[in-house]
């Protein structure tokens, strides 16, 4: 599943993060983040190089002990026995365990029709089951919201069934033993539409299936049908045992209007046209899966294919995209081959579908064989130069390894599958792109970790204490369990850490697997005991946070490193053991290495050194998952961004320094760093007055650096010149540049020295489509005042992208706000009509009413009648919204 952090994100906007979780921050340790989140790389997550064996000779441990609080204990003495009975108000700690399997699914029949008017889906499974083991004589199917019509055996005898809405219960009328088949058939009607649509920050829908525009009520909007299953919402549309431990194989036909493409799991087996203009495709999908992995998907797509290795490759797109099909999910082939070679075990399925769907309310969704994605993803040629989409198609095509082929067991063992994905991307970024780009995308992992922390406290990588299975998509499940695996490479060693993973693979194939189970085959490949790792990455909360201090004894000649660790021991693990490497320069640039194991809650390290060293740098190769403290000298950043060669090092160095007028030499060699997050770091904080001859180098990436980032960083640096002539600048770049992120900077960096041109340019760029301009335009156009471009806000209220969507209406309540009550009345209306419509997305839904909620508050004083009608249309939208989460948030309308 992905982009959950797009959905967190946004949802993070709405103030949505409302869950309660264990292990809220202390106060030290929110302190620590909250300098991250301030892009303090100074306290940030690292990485371990190994010595187990690091204690400097003589030094004997100073242990800390940890005494158990004192308890009550009652003994009461019988004739025979001995009863010990504990304190009251003592409780089990919640748990939730992976689902029990009195059945087990073996194959799924399903042949489903669509009545588009009603959303409904017209369905019959025939499913075929046995025990799991003990015997059994009814049987309990997840089938949410359905009409039942009626359930039989093979032979069409029907059978006694109770439905009480969510589940159906069938009396079998006999026990049946676990070597015995059983066939049901299941008559019914789905109603997904209908009942409430639920939703949690990743997925913010739970209606298993979607109708979009199925009354061609918007007629900019295409008809498609698709389906989300995770975690437990495919029983919104067939009968199933819908948890994540089962798994079947099926075949599924879809009856659809001729002018329809339909898309499934598996291989397309069939086509069969009738003479009503419908047509039946059977899909059949014969390597069993989960439940939750089952899709459909039908609509008007363009349908691009290709091969790699005798697997079909198959890219759904919207017909006017077709051309850049394979552009959008470029590299798929060779990402495939890599994963597949890195592995040492070739992808496990006949075919990779991806799908791009309207409206779709998470990210993207890891469907065995057919992944569904967001419309967000579907680009030009000139969109993709800004945002190409590896990340996510290494992310989806990983799950079919680590999800799809070997499955979680519980919801609580979720980073078996999103650590693995998000893992993915970094493994791809450093063999496509190299080890800056890794670091890049690892900083950014850490960095997303922590904010998710910060919102909602520290929990358990392997949670059996949630309070909803979806709070498990979070910074945890992803981005955390990306970092420990990345940790657990570097410990094992490339060779071990693949050879485990193969191991698993093979041993766990078609299966659902617990995070012990990925732990024995990293210890019976490498014959190492992993307890220590996984139970303190895995199984206990949160992290390392660590101060370190380094000072020199000029006399003896010797370095002494003191690590603190400063975690709260309640909420986190006390002591962690952490392989680590240290890298010592001198004067010259020299370095040594130095692996040390931490393995005490506060150490001294001692080196022999001849002189004062110039530089020490802790988690020398970046592999350790931690917050840190020091305290270095500019010269020691400037050192740091000089001879140390890894990106975190180097961007670390270069944001710990930038605003100091004597680190500015170093500023300025990082104009011409490697990679482009530095490169612009550099552009935005070079001293421009102190160096007036820089303002050609600026200009020239302003025009020229091969990345549009920095190209942007310099056009929005360049405007503080006094003397420069940014007009011409501003117009060679509109004309010429490619990239629409620097056509936006430059649209906005014209606003604010002439913004009636500004506004002038604006309007010539109103008919592009992409949604990388419409924060820009948009804002341009709203600070006009002009009422004439109301029409350019109202033709997007719902064709605006997840990602553009609050910016877009923000700007729209910006302009509408300029205009007299009786307009303002008036375009509310329309406002109205995109929160009230269901088939809008959440977002469309929440934006257009928080704007009236705006309008409202800004005329209660000038004009309390207008106001108080804003006010009943914001009742009015409440009284039909469904969706929990939003009218949590419209009680403070």
């Amino acid at each position: 599943m992905n982009r959950f952090f797009m959905i967190l994100f946004l949802l993070s906007l709405l103030a949505l993060a409302c869950s309660t979780q264990k292990n809220v921050l202390t106060e030290a340790e929110q302190v620590q983040i909250d300098k991250e989140a301030q892009v303090d790389i100074d306290k940030e997550v690292v990485v371990v190089v190994e010595d187990p064996q690091a204690k400097p000779e003589g030094e004997a441990d100073d242990e800390e002990v940890y005494e158990m609080p004192e308890e009550e204990i009652t003994e009461e003495r019988t004739l025979d026995e001995l009863v010990v009975t504990a304190p009251r108000g003592y409780v089990l700690p919640k748990y939730n365990p992976a689902e029990e399997r009195p059945w087990d699914l073996l194959h799924m029949d399903l042949d489903i029709r669509f009545d588009w008017v009603n959303e409904h889906v017209l369905g019959r499974a025939d499913l075929t089951m046995k025990p799991y083991f003990f015997d059994q004589d009814q049987i309990i199917l997840d089938a949410k919201g359905f009409e039942i019509h009626d359930v039989a055996d093979r032979d069409g005898r029907t059978l006694s069934y109770e439905y009480d809405g969510m589940n159906l219960t069938i009396d079998l009328t006999r026990s049946v033993s676990r070597d015995e088949e059983v066939f049901i058939t299941v008559d019914y009607i789905a109603k997904p539409s209908e009942g409430p649509s639920g939703g949690s920050a990743a997925i913010t829908s739970s209606k298993g299936l979607f109708f979009i525009n199925p009354r061609e009520e918007e007629p900019n909007k295409p008809r498609q049908i698709w389906t989300q299953g995770e975690t437990e919402h495919n029983s919104r549309w067939f009968p199933t045992f819908d948890q994540p431990n089962e798994s079947m194989t099926h075949d599924i036909r879809l009856t659809v209007e001729d002018q329809f493409v339909t898309l499934s799991n598996g291989d397309l087996v069939s086509s069969r046209q009738h003479s009503n203009n419908t047509r039946t495709d059977h899909w059949r999908m014969d390597q069993p899966h989960a439940p939750y992995l089952v899709m459909v998907a039908v609509g008007d797509f363009a349908v691009v294919r290709e091969e790699v290795d005798g697997i079909l490759l198959e890219y759904y797109v919207e017909p006017e995209y077709g051309k850049y099909a394979k552009e959008i999910f470029a590299h798929t082939p060779e990402m495939i081959r890599f994963f597949a070679e890195k592995l040492d075990y070739p992808y496990p399925w006949s075919k990779f579908s991806q799908i791009i769907t309207k409206d779709y309310v998470s990210g993207a969704m890891e469907n065995t064989t057919a992944v569904i994605y967001g419309d967000f993803i579907q680009k030009t040629d000139r969109e993709l130069i800004d945002n190409a989409n590896d990340f996510i198609i290494a992310h989806e095509l990983f799950h079919h390894w680590f999800g799809d082929l070997v499955t979680t067991e519980s919801w609580a063992n979720l980073t078996l599958q999103e650590g693995f994905a998000n893992y993915s991307e970094h493994l791809w970024q450093e063999y496509k792109y190299g080890d800056d780009a890794a670091g890049f995308q690892r900083k950014n992992e850490r960095q997303g970790y922590l904010s998710s922390i910060m919102q909602t406290g520290t929990h358990p990588l392997i949670w059996y204490g949630y309070d909803d299975k979806e709070q498990m998509f979070d910074g945890h499940s992803y981005n955390k369990g990306g970092l420990v695996l990345h940790m657990l490479r570097h410990y094992l060693g490339d060779d071990a850490f693949y050879s485990g993973l193969n191991k698993y693979l093979k041993d766990h194939a078609y299966s659902a697997v617990e995070v012990d189970e990925l732990r024995m085959a990293f210890e019976d490949v490498a014959g190492i005991d992993l307890h220590w790792f996984f139970d303190q990455w895995y199984l206990e909360a949160g992290h390392p946070i660590l101060e370190l201090t380094y000072d020199y004894d000029p006399d003896a000649r010797t370095l002494s490193l003191t690590v603190d660790q400063t975690q709260d021991a309640e909420s986190s693990s006390p002591i962690y053991q952490l392989p680590v490497t240290v890298g010592i320069f001198d004067g010259e640039g020299n370095e040594t290495q130095y692996d040390l194991f931490i393995d005490d809650r506060e150490e001294i390290f001692e080196f022999d050194y001849e002189s004062v060293p110039a530089l020490v740098v802790f988690d020398r190769d970046d592999h350790l998952l931690f917050i840190k403290g020091e305290s270095k000298t500019t010269q020691e950043y400037m050192n740091q961004y000089r001879w140390v060669d890894r990106y975190i090092h180097r961007f670390e160095a270069i944001n710990k320094i930038k605003s100091r007028r004597e680190a500015q030499e170093v500023i300025i060699e990082a104009l011409q760093d490697g990679h482009f997050s530095i490169r612009r770091l550099a552009v935005e904080n070079v001293r421009l007055n102190d160096r007036p001859d820089l303002v050609n180098v600026l200009e020239n990436l302003a025009v020229n650096d091969p990345h549009s980032s920095v190209r942007g960083a310099a056009i929005r640096k360049l405007k503080s010149v006094s003397d420069f002539d940014m007009s011409s600048l501003i117009q060679k770049v509109l004309q010429n540049e490619l990239s629409y992120m620097v056509v936006g900077d430059a649209l906005e960096t014209l606003n604010r020295i002439d913004p009636e041109l500004a506004t002038e340019e604006a309007v010539k760029l109103k008919k592009e489509k992409t949604g990388q301009l419409i924060g820009p335009v948009s804002r341009i156009l709203s600070a006009s005042g002009d009422s004439t471009h109301i029409p350019y806000f109202e033709e997007r209220l719902t064709r605006v992208g997840a990602f553009y969507v609050f910016n877009f209406y923000n700007a729209y309540y910006e302009l509408l706000k300029q205009m007299d009550p009786v307009m303002i009345l008036e375009k509310a209306g329309g406002l109205k009509s995109v929160a009230i419509n269901p088939s809008n997305n959440m977002f469309y839904r929440y934006t257009a009413t928080n704007a009236i909620h705006k309008l409202s508050q800004d005329l209660v004083v000038s004009n309390a009648p207008v106001a108080q009608k804003l006010k009943t249309m914001i009742a009015d939208i409440k009284s039909v919204e469904t969706n929990e989460m939003l009218l949590q948030r419209y009680s403070g309308f």
